[in-house]
């Protein structure tokens, strides 16, 4: 009996176009990797712009808050705004430059070893006393989450809320006092132009800046502002000038002038 013959042909090559079908070769891998790493490194700095945009706004909700807190303290003690120890001066004629160290202003609490005293009001100092007296009572406010110095939130977070005599420093430069056309510093809420800047990122050195590009400015009318950092005549220019985490004050001095009448402001979003 003849075995009857199929005389369908298999076509040249059938076996090997399945065998691609069922998979990727090494060179399609490598190119579909090439494209996705590209395409990540295009996305990168646009993801980075939109997480430090969102920092920077939470930044100015800390600092509008510590408005509100000065505010509020104010009211409660005929305009005065908190003491510094690190601000002991009444008149531009007294101002003693071994005395007052503006640069240390970020300070919220003296501690034991330092070389200024506590004042009347205790180791709590500056904006410090916001947080000891109950006014604003939550440490995070005092911290900028973009903070890339040396002073972080969690360096200290185990000593806020603790009776201890250890220094505490935050994120934020108090001013305490503002320089007037006639010759006086004044440390009272209503006799302070409402442009003038009384708080903003820490402002102690180079090192220890909160953002890369500018500052978040809370003035003495109570609004807050940002202020490009950029160009050779800007407050980080000026920081840059002391070069050190020791700080300098007639640096932090001039910084607050430009804060003052900073060309550049714009409200914060």
């Amino acid at each position: 009996m003849k075995t009857e013959t199929s005389n369908t042909q298999v076509p040249s090559g059938y076996s090997c176009a399945r065998s691609r079908g069922a998979g990727f070769t090494i060179i399609e891998v490598l190119v579909a990797v090439g494209v996705i790493g590209v395409l990540i490194a295009i996305m990168l700095p646009s993801i980075s712009l939109v997480q430090e945009s969102a920092r920077k706004v939470m930044c100015a909700s800390n600092t509008r808050q510590i408005g509100i807190g000065l505010n509020m303290f104010a009211q409660d003690r005929e305009d005065a705004l908190p003491p510094s120890t690190f601000q002991p001066i009444t008149t531009l004629a007294s101002r003693n430059a071994t005395v007052a160290r503006p640069d240390l202003m970020d300070t919220v609490r003296v501690g034991q070893e330092s070389e200024h005293t506590p004042g009347q009001w205790g180791r709590w100092d500056g904006i410090g006393l916001l947080y000891s007296l109950d006014y604003l009572n939550a440490p995070d406010i005092y911290y900028c989450p973009s903070h890339m110095g040396n002073h972080s939130a969690e360096q200290y977070e185990q000593q806020w809320g603790k009776n201890e005599t250890t220094e505490i420093i935050a994120n934020y430069q108090y001013r305490g006092v503002v320089p007037g056309a006639d010759s006086q510093l004044y440390s009272k809420l209503y006799r302070i132009p409402a442009s003038s800047a009384i708080v903003t990122d820490t402002l102690r050195s180079y090192e220890d800046l909160n953002h890369e590009a500018g500052f978040n400015v809370l003035h003495a009318g109570l609004s807050v502002t940002w202020a490009e950092g950029v160009g050779s005549q800007s407050v980080m220019d000026l920081l840059l000038r002391g070069n050190s985490d020791e700080g300098n004050p007639n640096l932090v001095l001039q910084a607050w002038t430009h804060l003052d009448g900073n060309a550049n402001s714009r409200p914060t979003d």
